[in-house]
């Protein structure tokens, strides 16, 4: 059996099980259960102080997200013509965007536990009264600090969550970029036969289209937009963790994926390399 095949990822309906297919279900399984294995003594862990204030069970959600994008894209190879277009479609477009929100609010906890500390030192606090009038005038005072608290760290948290939580007001409640990619979904003839726009193409050609416009939106805000804008936010903040330093290289760490990716797609210069390493997978 030799350990690359000579056609590589052709999109035909044969499994690559060749040496490299094999070592990447190997890799895969491996690196899954040490994945697994780290998670959960984290989550036993999750009640110490300095994991605690890091919201570990945020951080186990954006990583458990992205590897199961991570796990689909690496046995693409081994699928081969079996991984439909319109299924890649459908994880660029909502499932992968989504993982990468998760992991830029993850990355935004340093810069909220540093503004709290910041409002602990400038607040004014309201101490509990006994009875009456004044504890109605406490419980008032201390919703209003807490109104003034929440709106500061908003500013941020909100931009983080607009990708992820804003929803339209149809019958029901349907987020507007599901929406979106569904009526491309629709529309296209790449992925149906009922479609209004563009020609039915090659599994590989289907890969190129204007449909995945959504995709590469998403990931160019979440990458070059949220991104950069919190390493500047933080840019001035001081631990004793390096937890600024970890933040700063997961941002920059994320960086070139998408450029990478379209380059994969859209030139044939590389398309040696893409026969062995699928565009995703960058």
């Amino acid at each position: 059996m030799p350990f690359l095949n000579a056609h590589g990822h052709d999109w035909t309906n044969n499994y690559n099980l060749d040496g490299w297919g094999i070592c990447l279900i190997l890799f895969t399984i491996l690196y899954t259960l040490f994945l697994l294995v780290c998670s959960f003594v984290l989550w036993q862990w999750r009640n110490h102080p300095v994991i605690h204030m890091r919201r570990p069970a945020l951080a186990i959600a954006a990583v458990l997200v992205l590897h199961v994008y991570v796990i689909i894209i690496l046995l693409v190879y081994p699928w081969n013509g079996f991984f439909p277009c319109a299924a890649e479609y459908w994880i660029m477009s909502i499932y992968l965007p989504v993982g990468i929100g998760l992991f830029q609010a993850q990355n935004q906890v340093l810069l909220l536990i540093s503004r709290g500390q910041q409002i602990l030192l400038t607040q004014d606090t309201y101490k509990p009264l006994p009875s009456g009038k004044n504890r109605r005038q406490y419980c008032w005072n201390a919703f209003i600090l807490w109104c003034k608290n929440a709106k500061r760290q908003d500013v941020y948290e909100g931009f983080l969550a607009a990708g992820m939580v804003i929803q339209g007001k149809g019958a029901a409640d349907v987020p507007w970029k599901v929406m979106v990619s569904l009526i491309i979904f629709v529309i296209s003839r790449q992925f149906n036969s009922y479609g209004v726009v563009s020609q039915p193409t090659t599994p590989a050609l289907c890969r190129r289209g204007w449909e995945w416009a959504p995709s590469i939106i998403w990931q160019a805000v979440w990458n070059y937009i949220a991104g950069p804008f919190l390493l500047y936010k933080i840019r001035l903040i001081r631990d004793i963790y390096n937890w600024r330093m970890q933040t700063t290289l997961a941002v920059v760490a994320g960086l070139p994926g998408t450029p990478l990716w379209l380059a994969a797609v859209y030139s044939d210069k590389i398309n040696a390399v893409s026969k062995y390493w699928v565009p995703a997978m960058w």
